[in-house]
């Protein structure tokens, strides 16, 4: 509560999100997802046995939004899993907390904020970091590195293929009282290639990304 208190203002500052990207549907095989309300949240740990690297243990992240923001979070799980992290059920027990957010409409801003908020509130007790993502980070970089220092690293669009580095320097920087990293570059991303993923959608179905861009 004391951070919503502290952060009224950055809710009320916040627009609506100008983006648009189209998807269509496509049948695949079958995958769990785990729902919480609107989120979709999913969990990481490192997998000693595949990456050489034991910086970052656990990795949670939680999904707000568009199909858009489904695609990315998909994407960037995917990029993490090759880097040798693999899926666990619980992001109580993670040491850096993604939160992917959406500022499409005014209730989506909110609920991103919240769930900023409830990302921070576990550095109290298990997180050593918080990294939000999506078009919250993307078009609010400044405002959310002001107004939520409690966050470890703003990343954008263009950097989500660093999000493996950033997840390791936040860890690295547990502890420290240091200002958010920010690092968002360009909101025009030119595809790459979207196969090597981990799914949330639906069991039937997966989402392709057609378009991007207003």
């Amino acid at each position: 509560q004391k951070f919503m208190n502290n952060n009224a203002n950055l809710v009320r500052a916040i627009f609506l999100c100008g983006l648009s990207t189209c998807f269509c549907f496509v049948p695949v095989g079958f995958v769990n997802t785990r729902r919480n309300t609107n989120r979709l949240q999913i969990s990481c740990s490192l997998n000693p046995e595949t990456s050489s690297k034991k910086i970052a243990n656990k990795v949670s992240l939680v999904a707000l939004g568009c199909p858009k923001n489904t695609v990315d979070a998909e994407v960037m799980l995917g990029d993490l899993k090759k880097r040798g992290f693999s899926i666990v059920s619980n992001s109580r027990d993670a040491d850096v907390v993604i939160v992917n957010t959406c500022t499409f409409i005014e209730d989506a801003k909110k609920e991103s904020i919240q769930a900023i908020l409830e990302a921070v509130e576990l550095k109290q007790t298990s997180a050593k970091g918080v990294v939000v993502t999506g078009c919250m980070a993307q078009r609010y970089a400044a405002e959310l590195s002001e107004g939520l220092p409690e966050v470890d690293a703003v990343v954008g669009f263009e950097r989500y293929r660093d999000i493996a580095a950033h997840i390791e320097g936040v860890v690295a920087r547990a502890g420290l009282s240091m200002p958010p990293v920010v690092d968002v570059g360009s909101a025009d991303v030119p595809f790459r290639p979207e196969w090597e993923r981990v799914r949330l959608s639906r069991r039937h179905a997966a989402l392709l990304r057609v378009a991007e861009g207003g």
